[in-house]
């Protein structure tokens, strides 16, 4: 009995050292304060920039497209009565339906293409503060840390010290 109760308090899982302390940072601090997001921030904002101009001019384009099928349907229409002018009608149908799906598939590919340059710079960043964060916690003696909304009471702020470490 007395060996279980010695095992019990040794290896709880999810019980924290009595000894060690919490830290926590304020991450909204954080990023706000270090260059590194504000850069990566205004990366982000960038690539939506340049995903809404290519959007638009792929729009517009799609719009020249459409205006000068338009014309050339009419060429072809003249003169044409019945089931041949609904065969030519329906092939100007289909031909902007592709050029619809045609278009859609672009801007879906320079939207994953962007984003995915955008989550590796912040995910850079968000790696590179990790590691300073750690390195913090270590010279602290902290063995967790928190971002400072998850946190009701105690912990020592590590913010002040993570800012100072990765001015360094």
């Amino acid at each position: 009995m007395l060996l279980l109760a010695g095992l019990l308090s040794i290896s709880l899982p999810g019980e924290a050292k009595r000894n060690a302390d919490v830290g926590y940072i304020d991450m909204e601090h954080l990023q706000q304060a270090l260059p590194q997001f504000v850069e990566a921030q205004q990366f982000y904002r960038e690539m939506e920039t340049e995903l809404r101009s290519f959007a638009q001019y792929k729009e517009t384009e799609f719009r020249n497209m459409m205006a000068r099928w338009e014309r050339e349907k009419e060429q072809e229409l003249k003169g044409k009565e019945g089931k041949e002018r609904e065969e030519i009608e329906q092939k100007y149908v289909s031909k902007v339906e592709q050029e619809i799906t045609r278009v859609e598939k672009e801007i879906e590919k320079k939207r994953q293409e962007l984003l995915s340059r955008a989550y590796q710079r912040m995910d850079e960043t968000r790696q590179w503060l990790e590691e300073i964060v750690e390195a913090v916690a270590d010279e602290e003696g902290v063995s967790l840390v928190l971002e400072k909304g998850a946190v009701f009471y105690g912990g020592i702020d590590l913010t002040e010290k993570v800012l100072q470490a990765a001015e360094e």
